[in-house]
């Protein structure tokens, strides 16, 4: 005579996990079952299952359907890029005044003798068409570029083309090599920075003739834009520098 042996809780509840297990992973990669099939379709009661197993498929639903689903609309998980406004750098009159107070210094120190006269009358005149350009131009950072514009009439216009080199006085940010402010940051006389947009046969031409390291083409600026405000252009857009 046979003894049946009466399943334990723990034993009924391995096997119902195990069935919902084996369900989920039916249910996630079997095909989609039609509508009128499963309008004809009636549960058994052989097919029910515990709250604990539906709940546990629901959860191996989920995960399969993160591993495998795509896991929603690419275009949400997309990280935003930052939206960096349009700057235009504000003037700065220190150099045009530096150079006007030597002038001054100039004539005064040679007792306005003709050598003075003719050294400070050129240095204050000096000092007279920087701030012509401090008061016309401007230092522009859009979303792609650094440019040099004209904002002598209150609207920015294009400056024209570049006097030594040729081309737009517009450099991308991805062009650019080193950038710096000379003799330094604390004492900025000039803005100087090297590029490799402008054609290569022009690298020779004008300051670039002596450069002799790298390629690229150097520009000079009068540092008649506050430095701290380009410094952190600069930064901010990513511009290359050679000690960085």
């Amino acid at each position: 005579m046979v003894k049946m042996v009466r399943p334990t809780a723990s034993a009924t509840a391995v096997a119902l996990l195990v069935g919902a297990i084996a369900s989920g992973y039916a249910s996630a990669f079997a095909p989609p079952i039609s509508h009128h099939v499963r309008a004809s379709t009636r549960p058994t009661a052989s097919a029910s299952a515990s709250p604990a197993a539906t709940a546990t498929q629901i959860q191996m639903q989920n995960l399969l359907g993160g591993i495998f689903g795509g896991g929603g609309d690419a275009s949400e998980k997309a990280v935003a890029k930052p939206n960096i406004p349009d700057v235009v750098v504000d003037p700065d009159y220190n150099v045009a005044i530096g150079f006007a107070a030597y002038g001054i210094f100039l004539v005064a120190i040679f007792q306005a003798s003709l050598l003075g006269v003719v050294l400070g009358g050129l240095t204050l005149l000096f000092a007279s068409f920087l701030v012509v350009q401090t008061n016309r131009l401007r230092f522009v950072f859009d979303e792609t570029s650094f440019e040099l514009k004209s904002g002598l009439s209150g609207e920015l216009a294009d400056t024209g083309e570049n006097v030594v080199v040729g081309g737009a006085n517009r450099w991308t940010y991805a062009s650019f090599k080193n950038w710096d402010f000379l003799p330094s940051k604390d004492f900025p006389i000039l803005v100087y920075f090297k590029e490799t947009q402008t054609s290569a046969d022009k690298w020779e031409e004008g300051p670039g003739q002596f450069d002799k390291v790298g390629g690229g083409q150097i520009h000079f600026f009068p540092a008649i834009a506050k430095v701290d405000q380009l410094e952190e252009q600069f930064r901010l857009r990513g511009c290359a520098k050679v000690d960085e």
